[in-house]
Protein backbone atom coordinates (compact mmCIF):
# COMPACT_ATOMS: atom_id res chain seq x y z
CA UNK A 1 0.00 0.00 0.00
CA UNK A 2 1.10 3.48 -0.58
CA UNK A 3 -0.02 6.86 0.89
CA UNK A 4 0.53 9.96 -0.92
CA UNK A 5 0.68 13.32 1.18
CA UNK A 6 0.60 16.24 -1.11
CA UNK A 7 3.19 18.29 1.01
CA UNK A 8 3.02 20.30 4.36
CA UNK A 9 4.88 20.09 7.83
CA UNK A 10 4.28 17.34 10.15
CA UNK A 11 3.29 19.78 12.97
CA UNK A 12 0.08 20.99 10.78
CA UNK A 13 -0.55 17.60 9.64
CA UNK A 14 -2.17 15.30 12.67
CA UNK A 15 -5.08 14.38 11.21
CA UNK A 16 -3.02 12.57 8.19
CA UNK A 17 -0.40 11.31 10.40
CA UNK A 18 -3.42 9.76 12.83
CA UNK A 19 -4.91 8.39 9.38
CA UNK A 20 -1.06 6.73 8.46
CA UNK A 21 -0.98 4.63 11.86
CA UNK A 22 -4.77 4.34 11.81
CA UNK A 23 -3.31 1.51 8.98
CA UNK A 24 -0.69 0.27 10.83
CA UNK A 25 -3.06 -0.41 14.18
CA UNK A 26 -3.58 -4.04 13.32
CA UNK A 27 -0.14 -4.91 14.36
CA UNK A 28 -0.41 -3.69 17.68
CA UNK A 29 -3.80 -5.87 18.14
CA UNK A 30 -2.58 -8.80 16.07
CA UNK A 31 1.43 -9.17 17.26
CA UNK A 32 0.94 -6.93 20.88
CA UNK A 33 3.88 -4.67 19.60
CA UNK A 34 4.14 -0.93 18.41
CA UNK A 35 4.46 -0.32 14.35
CA UNK A 36 8.09 0.06 13.64
CA UNK A 37 8.27 3.29 10.84
CA UNK A 38 11.72 4.02 8.91
CA UNK A 39 12.15 7.76 8.48
CA UNK A 40 13.89 8.31 4.90
CA UNK A 41 15.04 12.36 5.06
CA UNK A 42 17.05 12.47 2.01
CA UNK A 43 15.02 15.35 0.35
CA UNK A 44 15.35 17.57 3.03
CA UNK A 45 19.53 17.21 2.97
CA UNK A 46 18.56 14.72 6.68
CA UNK A 47 16.94 17.99 8.15
CA UNK A 48 17.52 17.38 12.33
CA UNK A 49 14.56 19.08 12.41
CA UNK A 50 12.81 17.39 10.45
CA UNK A 51 14.02 14.37 11.61
CA UNK A 52 13.05 15.38 15.77
CA UNK A 53 9.90 16.53 14.61
CA UNK A 54 8.97 13.33 12.84
CA UNK A 55 10.28 11.43 16.14
CA UNK A 56 7.67 13.68 18.03
CA UNK A 57 4.92 13.05 16.03
CA UNK A 58 5.49 9.43 15.49
CA UNK A 59 7.25 8.36 18.44
CA UNK A 60 6.06 10.23 21.38
CA UNK A 61 2.71 11.44 20.32
CA UNK A 62 1.56 8.57 18.11
CA UNK A 63 3.19 5.66 20.03
CA UNK A 64 5.15 3.55 16.93
CA UNK A 65 8.93 2.96 17.42
CA UNK A 66 10.54 5.40 14.61
CA UNK A 67 14.05 4.98 12.97
CA UNK A 68 15.75 6.59 10.94
CA UNK A 69 18.19 5.78 7.59
CA UNK A 70 20.83 8.30 7.17
CA UNK A 71 23.46 8.13 4.88
CA UNK A 72 24.84 11.71 3.97
CA UNK A 73 27.42 12.05 6.98
CA UNK A 74 28.73 8.63 7.04
CA UNK A 75 26.29 7.50 9.97
CA UNK A 76 25.21 4.30 8.24
CA UNK A 77 26.28 1.93 5.55
CA UNK A 78 24.01 0.36 2.87
CA UNK A 79 24.12 -3.14 5.32
CA UNK A 80 23.01 -0.98 8.45
CA UNK A 81 19.89 0.70 6.20
CA UNK A 82 18.95 -2.56 4.49
CA UNK A 83 18.43 -4.12 7.99
CA UNK A 84 16.40 -1.09 8.55
CA UNK A 85 14.07 -2.36 5.82
CA UNK A 86 14.00 -5.90 6.84
CA UNK A 87 12.65 -5.20 10.31
CA UNK A 88 10.07 -2.01 9.94
CA UNK A 89 5.88 -2.15 9.00
CA UNK A 90 6.34 1.19 7.10
CA UNK A 91 8.56 3.62 5.45
CA UNK A 92 8.04 7.25 5.06
CA UNK A 93 9.71 8.93 2.52
CA UNK A 94 10.14 12.54 3.91
CA UNK A 95 9.52 15.75 1.39
CA UNK A 96 12.00 18.63 0.30
CA UNK A 97 14.40 18.46 -3.10
CA UNK A 98 13.52 15.88 -5.74
CA UNK A 99 16.56 16.39 -7.26
CA UNK A 100 18.74 15.06 -4.09
CA UNK A 101 16.11 12.83 -3.14
CA UNK A 102 17.15 10.74 -6.01
CA UNK A 103 20.36 11.39 -6.36
CA UNK A 104 20.72 10.33 -2.92
CA UNK A 105 18.94 7.31 -2.75
CA UNK A 106 20.72 6.24 -5.94
CA UNK A 107 24.21 6.58 -3.71
CA UNK A 108 22.97 4.67 -1.24
CA UNK A 109 21.59 1.93 -3.51
CA UNK A 110 18.32 1.66 -1.79
CA UNK A 111 15.86 2.40 -4.82
CA UNK A 112 15.38 -1.49 -4.98
CA UNK A 113 15.38 -2.05 -1.49
CA UNK A 114 11.88 0.29 -1.32
CA UNK A 115 10.61 -1.07 -4.98
CA UNK A 116 10.44 -4.72 -3.14
CA UNK A 117 9.29 -3.72 0.05
CA UNK A 118 6.21 -2.13 -1.48
CA UNK A 119 5.40 -5.05 -3.87
CA UNK A 120 5.92 -7.42 -0.82
CA UNK A 121 3.00 -5.46 0.12
CA UNK A 122 4.90 -3.28 2.78
CA UNK A 123 3.17 0.40 3.79
CA UNK A 124 4.94 3.09 1.52
CA UNK A 125 4.25 6.49 3.03
CA UNK A 126 5.38 9.56 0.35
CA UNK A 127 5.68 13.92 1.55
CA UNK A 128 5.48 16.02 -0.99
CA UNK A 129 9.10 14.66 -3.08
CA UNK A 130 8.76 11.48 -0.75
CA UNK A 131 5.18 10.70 -2.80
CA UNK A 132 6.98 11.90 -6.23
CA UNK A 133 9.27 9.40 -5.94
CA UNK A 134 6.62 6.47 -6.52
CA UNK A 135 4.77 7.63 -9.53
CA UNK A 136 5.46 7.34 -13.33
CA UNK A 137 5.97 11.22 -13.88
CA UNK A 138 6.07 13.78 -12.06
CA UNK A 139 5.56 17.75 -11.79
CA UNK A 140 8.85 19.21 -9.91
CA UNK A 141 9.92 22.17 -9.06
CA UNK A 142 13.73 21.48 -8.13
CA UNK A 143 15.25 23.11 -10.71
CA UNK A 144 13.22 26.46 -9.75
CA UNK A 145 14.77 25.60 -5.69
CA UNK A 146 18.06 25.09 -6.69
CA UNK A 147 17.65 28.16 -8.71
CA UNK A 148 18.79 27.04 -12.02
CA UNK A 149 15.68 27.39 -13.61
CA UNK A 150 12.11 29.35 -13.34
CA UNK A 151 10.08 26.97 -14.47
CA UNK A 152 8.71 23.70 -13.48
CA UNK A 153 9.74 20.26 -15.43
CA UNK A 154 8.30 16.96 -16.36
CA UNK A 155 10.43 14.25 -14.02
CA UNK A 156 10.66 10.64 -14.12
CA UNK A 157 9.78 8.66 -11.07
CA UNK A 158 10.16 4.95 -10.20
CA UNK A 159 6.88 4.15 -12.04
CA UNK A 160 5.61 2.12 -9.00
CA UNK A 161 2.57 4.39 -9.22
CA UNK A 162 0.80 4.60 -12.63
CA UNK A 163 0.08 8.26 -13.85
CA UNK A 164 1.44 11.82 -13.10
CA UNK A 165 1.38 13.35 -9.70
CA UNK A 166 1.67 17.14 -8.76
CA UNK A 167 2.14 17.96 -5.25
CA UNK A 168 1.16 21.31 -3.49
CA UNK A 169 -1.41 21.51 -5.98
CA UNK A 170 -2.44 24.87 -3.98
CA UNK A 171 -0.29 26.61 -5.55
CA UNK A 172 -1.86 28.16 -8.84
CA UNK A 173 1.61 28.55 -10.73
CA UNK A 174 1.90 24.58 -10.34
CA UNK A 175 -1.84 24.56 -11.96
CA UNK A 176 -1.03 26.94 -14.42
CA UNK A 177 1.81 24.78 -15.51
CA UNK A 178 -0.15 21.68 -16.00
CA UNK A 179 -2.77 23.43 -18.14
CA UNK A 180 0.21 24.82 -19.99
CA UNK A 181 1.73 21.10 -20.70
CA UNK A 182 -1.49 19.72 -21.18
CA UNK A 183 -1.42 17.14 -18.52
CA UNK A 184 -2.94 14.43 -16.95
CA UNK A 185 -1.94 14.74 -13.26
CA UNK A 186 -3.19 13.43 -9.68
CA UNK A 187 -3.06 16.44 -7.29
CA UNK A 188 -3.18 17.02 -3.87
CA UNK A 189 -2.92 20.09 -1.72
CA UNK A 190 -0.59 20.55 1.05
CA UNK A 191 -2.20 18.44 4.23
CA UNK A 192 -3.83 16.10 1.80
CA UNK A 193 -3.47 12.48 1.19
CA UNK A 194 -4.60 9.96 -1.09
CA UNK A 195 -4.59 5.94 -0.63
CA UNK A 196 -3.32 3.61 -3.14
CA UNK A 197 -4.06 0.28 -2.60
Amino acid sequence: MFIAIGGGSLREMTSVNDYIVSELEYIREKYQRKPKILFLPQASFESKPYVNSFTREFGTRLKCKTTVGLWANGEMDFEHIKNKFDIVDAIYIGGGRYDILLQEFEKMGIGDLLIDFYKKGGLVIGNSAGAMIMFEKVVSDYKIMAGISNSYEVADGYGLIKGCFCPHSNEQSRLEFIKSQDLNCILLKENEYLKFE
